[in-house]
C-alpha cells in the first residue's frame, strides 16, 4: 500500500470520527442528567484528539517525499 493510499484511508476514518462527534453532541443536548452530558462531552473531546492526530499523520504521509530527490514523482499522491 502506498503512502497516498494510507493517507486516504486516514481521511475516511477522520470523516467517520467527525460524524461520531456530531452524534455525541446531539445526544449530549438531549441528555437530562449532568453526569451523562459530561461523559458524552469527554468522549467527543477524546475523539477530537484522535482526529487531530490523524490529520497530522495524513499531512506527514502526503508530504513524506517533499524533501527527497524523488519528491516531484510522488506529487500525484496527495489528496486534496
Amino acid at each position: 500500500m502506498k503512502l497516498c493510499e494510507m493517507a486516504q484511508e486516514y481521511r475516511v476514518n477522520v470523516a467517520l470520527l467527525e460524524l461520531r462527534i456530531k452524534q455525541l453532541q446531539t445526544a449530549q443536548k438531549r441528555a437530562r442528567q449532568p453526569e451523562v452530558r459530561y461523559r458524552l462531552k469527554q468522549r467527543a473531546k477524546f475523539l477530537q484528539t484522535l482526529i487531530n492526530e490523524s490529520r497530522q499523520t495524513v499531512f506527514l504521509m502526503e508530504h513524506y517525499h517533499d524533501h527527497s530527490e524523488e519528491g516531484d514523482a510522488h506529487a500525484d499522491c496527495r489528496a486534496v
